[in-house]
């Protein structure tokens, strides 16, 4: 008898994951040997603030998401946020897409405060609301500084374009849902797959408005963030005497991050390899390096998330009527 319960998507994107790994293996054989010794010489000191610097990207958005559960109302110690944050990037090691852990940190601190398990859930929306707003602006910016070069090559001309005809959807989109009417002018509105996330995305925007500095202050950490995040590969082309252009670095990574959000491999991997490989093209970066920079990212990721390993695999061992309660 076949197991429903049985967790084939997650296996067929672990296939999958492989699949896509060997293939940039394969497609870069002749690059390894250029790979290792760009390692073997990597400068320990950049490495090391490229790691410090994925840290404070992390570190400012618990921080964000902790003045969001405060200021509606959820609050828990700082302490108890940081370790189901660190739970939540843990599970990101292993499941598929860049925001799987989202799903981990909303169980566990919905089941610390009971009583606010939808204040709870809005905050984790507005989290990532605040995220993806400060990543368009932020990243719109240094695009646009780049917006001919870009322009210049087919692959980064199409994706700047596409990359902006997605933020004026996105803000289309975000306006429409507070229209109350707009079923008996669109009808198929209720029958779009992501109405439900929008629906939820305006309902933490009307709560968490009401909070002004709460909003702009997690919208000027979720910038930051972003910055250091951004340091991160910066740090790593540095470790590895890469001559690469900061702004060229800049200008591709939003259409990157977009590409590994797809739920399709673990943590990203493959797909970010593959993205690295063709958009840097257009700032002269070889495959081989292209490749060594996602990589040395992508362990940076593996690393500080692994962190959190401890702190997962409590919860996961204690009851769920022992976990800790906050609620007020």
């Amino acid at each position: 008898m076949t197991n429903s319960k049985f967790p084939w998507s997650l296996i067929v994107r672990f296939a999958v994951t492989v699949g896509v790994l060997v293939f940039v293996y394969v497609a870069n054989r002749d690059g390894w040997p250029e790979f290792r010794r760009d390692l073997r010489h990597a400068h320990p000191a950049w490495l090391l603030a490229a790691f410090a610097s994925y840290a404070l990207t992390n570190l400012l958005g618990i921080w964000r998401w902790h003045i969001l559960l405060d200021n509606c109302g959820a609050r828990l110690p700082f302490a108890q946020t940081l370790r189901l944050a660190m739970s939540g990037l843990f599970t990101n090691n292993f499941l598929p897409g860049a925001m799987s852990g989202d799903v981990i940190k909303a169980i566990y601190a919905a089941r610390a405060q009971p009583a606010k398990k939808p204040t709870v859930i809005m905050s984790i929306v507005m989290e990532r609301l605040l995220g993806f707003a400060a990543m368009f602006i932020v990243s719109t910016a240094l695009i646009l500084n780049r917006y001919d070069k870009l322009c210049a090559t087919p692959l980064t001309n199409i994706s700047v374009h596409v990359y902006l005809a997605l933020f004026a959807a996105g803000i289309i989109l975000l306006a429409l849902t507070k229209w109350t009417r707009i079923s008996l002018v669109l009808p198929f509105w209720k029958k779009l797959p992501f109405r439900s996330w929008l629906a939820e995305a305006g309902q933490a925007y009307k709560i968490f408005i009401r909070h002004p500095a709460c909003f702009w202050g997690g919208m000027a950490l979720s910038a930051l963030a972003h910055l250091f995040l951004i340091l991160v590969f910066y740090f790593i082309s540095l470790a590895l005497t890469m001559n690469l252009n900061f702004f060229d670095l800049t200008a591709v990574l939003p259409f990157i991050a977009i590409l590994t959000i797809i739920p399709a491999t673990i943590n990203g991997f493959g797909i970010r390899e593959i993205a690295f490989q063709e958009f840097l093209l257009f700032a002269g970066m070889t495959a081989t390096s292209s490749t060594a920079l996602s990589l040395c990212g992508g362990f940076i990721i593996i690393a500080f998330g692994l962190l959190g390993g401890p702190v997962y695999l409590r919860y996961q061992t204690m009851p769920a009527q022992k976990l800790p309660n906050h609620s007020r």
